[in-house]
This record gives structure tokens, sequence and C-alpha cells, in this order.
């Protein structure tokens, strides 16, 4: 349980970092040139023409649909400021879904909104398990939370991944050679959020399974 809920964790924390990592860089001969031509996702957010393209690619993935669909099925479970946070995340995909291709301005606004239900995903997760984790003592109530951030998270987290991933096999097809390529913070954001729900099913499963939580005096 104790390992369970330490991924969880780290996988949250690796997970916010990670919108702050190169994501995209220009490669010369397979190698990157240098810093400065490495991108970050939240640096991405600031270029419009690159934020469009970055829709374009995400409105083309259809696993943009599996966070919605299931919370949808959990969200009723939590209540309070959690299930706030959450519709909030939600309308955040929800308005990526609903934005014109070439509407850039309002992409570049809902696109930065994502980073930012993502970010704040990521933080929700931490305070939802870590104060259970120092206790010893773990609820349902806030592991069902955990666990629909998790999956909204690993939803987002996918669609950025595989809208990077399009863009730049776009880019490289222009121009007819690689120019462009994937860096460690595209990897890092979809590998932690799925290392994350990986972490909040397990705790999930280890909870019904035994009481872990002192029973009430």
């Amino acid at each position: 349980m104790r390992v369970a809920s330490w991924a969880f964790v780290l996988a949250a924390v690796v997970g916010a970092v990670g919108v702050f990592l190169p994501s995209i860089e220009l490669q010369l001969a397979g190698k990157a040139v240098s810093r400065r031509t490495q991108i970050s996702l939240y640096t991405a957010s600031r270029d419009r023409e690159l934020v469009r393209k970055l829709v374009v690619a995400y409105h083309a993935s259809s696993k943009r649909q599996l966070g919605g669909e299931v919370l949808r099925k959990v969200t009723p479970h939590v209540g309070g400021r959690v299930r706030g946070a959450l519709d909030d995340a939600r309308d955040a995909m929800d308005a990526l879904d609903d934005t014109s291709d070439d509407d850039v301005r309002t992409a570049a606004i809902v696109f930065t909104a994502a980073l930012a239900a993502l970010l704040a995903l990521d933080g929700l997760m931490i305070l939802l398990v870590f104060p259970q984790m120092m206790r010893g003592a773990f609820r349902r109530g806030p592991l069902v939370a955990a666990l629909a951030a998790s999956v909204l998270a690993a939803a987002i987290a996918v669609a950025l991944h595989i809208a990077c991933r399009e863009a730049i096999w776009q880019a490289n097809d222009e121009v007819g050679r690689t120019t462009l390529a994937l860096a460690a913070g595209a990897y890092a954001i979809p590998l932690a959020a799925l290392t994350g729900l990986g972490a909040a099913i397990a705790l999930l499963v280890r909870r019904g399974g035994a009481p872990l939580s002192p029973a009430p005096r």
C-alpha cells in the first residue's frame, strides 16, 4: 500500500514538472541543436500558430473522450471542493473539443486552460493521497476522488502527447526530413499520468480488500 501511494504522489509531481520540461526540440543529424531550440508545453501555449496545430492534432485523437466518459461515472461518488475541481478540469477538456481549428486566439486560451487544469489535477492528487500516506490511514472517499482526478489527468496527458507527436509529424512531412522530435517532457507527462492512474487503481483495490484506516471509537 505504501509503495502504491508513493508511486501515486511521485507520478503527480513528475506530471506537473513535465509541463515545464522540453516537449519539442529542433534536431540536426539526430541530435538536439541547443536548449534554446527546445520548447516546453508551457512555452508552446504562448505560440498561437503552434497551439493551432496542436489543437488540430488533438481533435484527431479519439482517446480524448476517455476521461470524460469515465469521469461521468466516478464524479457522482465525490462531493465538495473535490468535485468542483474535477468539474472545472472536465470543462477545460470540453472547451478543447468545442474549439475551432481556425480560431487561433481562442485555441491559445483553451490550450493554456487545459495545461492549468492538468497542473491543478496533479496538485489535487497530491493533496488527496499524501496526507493519508503520512498518517498511514486510507479512507475510500479520497481514494475515489484521487482515481477520478487521475483518470482525467491521464486523458489530458495522453491527448497532449498525441497532439505533439502529430504536430511534429506534420512539420517534418512538410520539409521532407526529420527536423523536429519529441523531447523528455512529451514522454514524462503521459507516462507519469498513466503511472498515477495505475497506482490509484491499486490503492482502491487494496483499500477494498483490507481495513486500512483505523476504526472509529
